[in-house]
């Protein structure tokens, strides 16, 4: 069989990229796979140090990962950077897994990528699979669902899926505005300005692959596989955290609670390919009560201190 690759995306936060990779080597499966790890150029002189340190704990855990380094010349930006290591993947070895140094892993993720990969390989129905779960109602069993909605929290994809991925956003932009029910369902029923959020990065205000990546899916009726129990922690609302500092406090359990969550290795997959409808009012309920709708002007100001888990 096959390695499956996965693709780690560091910058300049040194501590953080030890502790992803620290929770990556516990993760059972590794052996399994093919890791990379990418390391941007610098973007601003005061980031140097940054990242060059950030480069060494990349060397330094090259040989215990058996990872292959691939350290950047020019600053590519985390969006480009995503999308190139990601298409040259997918097109090396048909899919690959995607993490960035602010996560934790709990040691069942690589598992249950590789379970999911494995199971939707031929599924043109499924674009993605997840591997953070907000805390929103959900039935115990199966231990996945699916959601009309990308993640970009610990993911997972088929080169079969990501050849739908397209910079380009003037036909969605001309769709959305000529079609409100088309942008109310894109927005979640209005639960959050997904419509708008994807103007800011047709306008360059936002440096995002994923909402072009959930427009493609959401038109294409894809889905994404989420696990019940979330098995990746989020790291990243730190002082040091370039776009989500101070952000949605209260959206995971601590972190030694996460660690102690057991998983069965076989998993229970959903019967059928189909949007969970529990899991979706649940989630459309975590929005609305979170993030009530914004004015453009009001969501700009506040994507300047933070974007949210899409727009990364």
């Amino acid at each position: 069989m096959f390695p499956t690759p996965v693709a780690v995306f560091l910058y300049n936060r040194p501590d953080h990229a030890r502790q992803l990779l620290d929770s990556l080597l516990n993760c059972t499966r590794l052996e399994e796979c093919d890791v990379y790890l990418f390391c941007d150029g610098v973007k601003k002189p005061e980031h140097a140090a940054g990242v060059q340190a950030a480069r060494a704990v990349a060397r330094e855990f090259a040989s215990r990962l058996k990872a292959k380094v691939i350290e950047r010349e020019q600053n590519l930006g985390l969006a480009r950077s995503i999308v190139n290591g990601v298409t040259g993947l997918c097109a090396q070895y048909g899919r690959v897994v995607v993490l960035e140094d602010d996560f934790i892993l709990h040691p069942f993720f690589l598992d249950f990528m590789l379970q999911s990969l494995d199971r939707y390989a031929d599924d043109e129905r499924v674009a993605q699979v997840a591997g953070f779960t907000f805390p929103i109602k959900t039935s115990e069993k199966p231990d996945a669902f699916f959601l009309p909605l990308i993640s970009s929290w610990g993911w997972a994809t088929w080169h079969r899926a990501w050849k739908l991925f397209s910079w380009d956003m003037r036909a969605a932009l001309e769709m959305l505005d000529a079609n409100p029910q088309l942008r109310a369902r894109f927005s979640l029923d209005d639960t959050y300005p997904f419509a708008d959020i994807m103007r800011l990065a047709a306008e360059g205000q936002v440096d995002s692959w994923a909402i072009r990546w959930y427009w493609q899916t959401f038109s294409a009726h894809k889905l994404t596989l989420y696990p019940r129990r979330s098995l990746v922690w989020q790291n990243g609302f730190d002082e040091s955290a370039t776009n989500t500092k101070g952000a949605w406090h209260g959206i995971q359990a601590p972190l030694n609670r996460f660690m102690q969550k057991q998983w069965e290795h076989s998993i229970s997959f959903p019967s059928s390919v189909q949007v969970d409808e529990i899991a979706f009012e649940s989630l459309k309920t975590f929005y609305r009560r979170g993030s009530p709708g914004r004015p453009l002007a009001r969501l700009k100001r506040m994507l300047k201190r933070v974007l949210v888990w899409l727009v990364k």
